[in-house]
């Protein structure tokens, strides 16, 4: 990699960091949509049929996870593995359960004898995705179920791809079952997304679907926005990283990489107002990427969406940073709070030297489910209020109708409504 200043970064570059892997979404909607569409029309059959080809030899017999495959997941994790999701189960559970709305919104009476309130009600069925492609993310499972279920979601059903063995992996089970989830389906990418959305003879249909995946998962969350809601297009990872002269170098390059290695998707940025902080970051991701595991796919994504680019100010690094709207944004400055006051489009904020990429992704409480490819613009992370819509509530008494019964007849007489001028007239007759 090489640092650029960002006033130099070429028109076609600028472009490209800017897209970063939601450009590709339009390439690969027609294929998302055919798959969508096998599901619609043939239900069961198009599920069976994909994992017939997808596990030959391996007698794959059901795509609804069994008692047994959940029992024996348990003797695949060791003891660190369960205190770390009960850990994790803890912090979310707290930090989620602050977020529940009141049953009961303000009442507000604009006139005498009309209140009007709102009162909050949990979605009834919902949809959690979990990737399961390119890594295992029983992290995942908590961040999405956790909020259903203290939102008083009724059915939450799960879907995660299963690996070459025609199983989904063990961690990814045990999460689950920790938390009470008995409806995991073998079901990945846009088939997974289509039965969700349309219901086949055993994967019941939803009302909304949550849960990041890559680009084709986000392509058919997004075609399934056309029969139901969805929490939001969260799609390959992304990191931004604004650092001034007092940043850590070491600690700004693992950050960069611990998003990076996602897939070759995931979009690493760093923006600071230090050249030596940009060229000895550089120089540690040379160091620290030979020895991960995950190496070849962070070469590919620091190619692909990687930029570290200098500013003249933090001024600058904060436009640019409102501009590109990121999933996950750390403010590694003298003075992280003030820098957070200016910024206004990001998923999630981690402010500080000490508050590392993954703390967020696994302990923090924080959901780690959030809009991605400048999505952050118009929706938020996930979080308890959107397992739930608020539902508006009105009662007038005769003198309050009576009150707003000259506004009503006339607004229904310029819209040239006469059975909504009746339904107040009529009230007063005699």
């Amino acid at each position: 990699m090489k640092a650029i200043k960002l006033k130099d970064l070429p028109a076609k570059d600028y472009q490209r960091i800017m897209a970063r892997s939601a450009g590709n979404d339009r390439k690969i909607m027609p294929k998302v949509r055919k798959s969508m569409n096998l599901v619609k029309q043939n239900g069961d059959r198009a599920l069976y049929d994909d994992a017939a080809k997808r596990f030959a030899g391996q007698n794959f017999t059901s795509i609804k996870v069994s008692k047994k495959e959940i029992k024996q997941a348990y003797k695949e994790v060791d003891k660190d593995f369960i205190d770390s999701i009960r850990q994790m189960i803890k912090n979310i559970t707290a930090v989620q359960s602050a977020q529940l709305p009141k049953k009961k919104d303000r009442v507000v009476q604009p006139e005498t004898g009309v209140t009007v309130w709102r009162e909050w009600r949990a979605i009834e069925e919902v949809g959690l995705y979990i990737p399961g492609g390119k890594a295992i993310y029983p992290s995942s499972v908590l961040m999405t179920a956790i909020p259903a279920q203290i939102a008083g979601c009724q059915k939450i059903i799960m879907c995660s791809p299963a690996r070459n063995t025609g199983q989904i992996p063990a961690p990814t089970l045990v999460a689950a079952d920790m938390i009470g989830l008995t409806e995991i389906f073998k079901l990945g990418g846009p088939l997974a997304i289509a039965a969700m959305t349309y219901g086949t003879e055993t994967v019941p249909k939803v009302s909304k679907i949550f849960g990041a995946g890559g680009a084709a998962v986000t392509a058919a969350k997004m075609l399934a926005l056309e029969t139901i809601s969805i929490d939001m297009p969260a799609g390959p990872s992304e990191v931004f990283v604004i650092a001034d002269e007092t940043a850590n170098p070491a600690f700004i390059a693992a950050d960069l990489l611990a998003d990076g290695e996602h897939g070759n998707d995931s979009a690493c940025v760093l923006v600071t107002t230090s050249e030596n902080i940009a060229k000895e970051t550089i120089l540690e991701i040379e160091k620290q990427v030979p020895l991960l595991a995950t190496a070849e796919r962070l070469t590919d994504s620091l190619d692909r969406f990687g930029l570290i680019t200098i500013v003249d100010s933090l001024t600058e690094a904060i436009s640019f940073a409102n501009e590109y709207a990121p999933e996950h944004i750390e403010i590694m400055t003298k003075d992280p709070e003030a820098v957070v006051d200016k910024i206004t489009n990001a998923g999630s904020v981690f402010l500080g030297n000490w508050t590392a990429k993954s703390a967020g992704d696994y302990a923090t409480g924080a959901n780690h489910v959030l809009p991605t490819g400048g999505m952050a613009k118009m929706y938020p992370p996930l979080g308890i209020d959107c397992y739930g819509k608020w539902m508006q509530v009105q009662k007038c008494t005769k003198a309050g109708l009576r009150k707003i019964r000259k506004t009503i007849e006339t607004l229904a007489e310029i819209e040239e409504l006469p059975a909504h001028k009746v339904a107040s007239e009529i009230r007063f007759r005699n």
